[in-house]
């Protein structure tokens, strides 16, 4: 597994120079950047979602532990798996801190990610991920909120792929995002981070 997301991540370097990898507003300076992540995810907790096993959920209701929030979908050739491995990965080289630490994807393609479908792409992460599905009036507004931009592109006439920013968010206990890790960022950078928002006091980045 470890050796095809290698390959994986090697072949998303030549990608990255034809795919669009969207980034959000707050993601310029550290001072716009605070500005920005004190804004993202207001107003939509509340919103029901539907987990791989058919129940209602909504984002509020993971709050009380820190997770790591991501908007992806199955389809992705490279960079919706290779984020969530690494994520997975740096949470586990995190030992006991990390082990009460979910990712949550929520999926930007509800028409062909049904629960089913997420429930047998993420098997192989345990019980780490939490895919979450959604109908399209509601991605939208989840969307928006945390200022994923994403466009449908059609690959062929019975295809499509998804441009989309390419963050993970990484959200406190008290349900707020405090940082996020880039697609691409180094591993260094993502368990530094990870371990800031697993500590005590979860500090924002400056």
């Amino acid at each position: 597994m470890e050796g095809k997301i290698v390959r994986m991540r090697l072949l998303a370097v030549l990608l990255m120079l034809s795919l669009s990898i969207l980034a959000p507003a707050g993601s310029g300076n550290s001072a716009d950047a605070a500005k920005g992540l004190d804004q993202l995810g207001k107003g939509v907790g509340q919103l029901a979602l539907t987990g791989i096993d058919g129940r209602q959920v909504r984002l509020r209701d993971f709050n009380g532990k820190p997770s790591v929030l991501f908007f992806g979908f199955t389809n992705c050739p490279v960079v919706c798996p290779v984020t969530v491995w690494e994520i997975d990965s740096a949470l586990a080289e995190l030992g006991e801190a990390g082990k009460g630490v979910r990712i949550l994807f929520v999926t930007l393609d509800p028409e062909r990610d049904t629960p089913d479908a997420m429930r047998k792409y993420f098997s192989g992460f345990k019980d780490r991920v939490t895919a979450l599905w959604a109908p399209r009036p509601v991605v939208n507004r989840l969307a928006k909120a945390y200022d994923v931009r994403f466009e449908r592109v059609q690959t062929g006439k019975d295809d499509y792929s998804i441009d989309h920013t390419a963050h993970a968010f990484l959200v406190n206990s008290a349900g707020r995002v405090v940082d996020t890790i880039a697609f691409g960022a180094s591993r260094e950078l993502s368990i530094s981070r990870l371990r800031k928002l697993t500590a005590p006091s979860a500090p924002r980045n400056n």
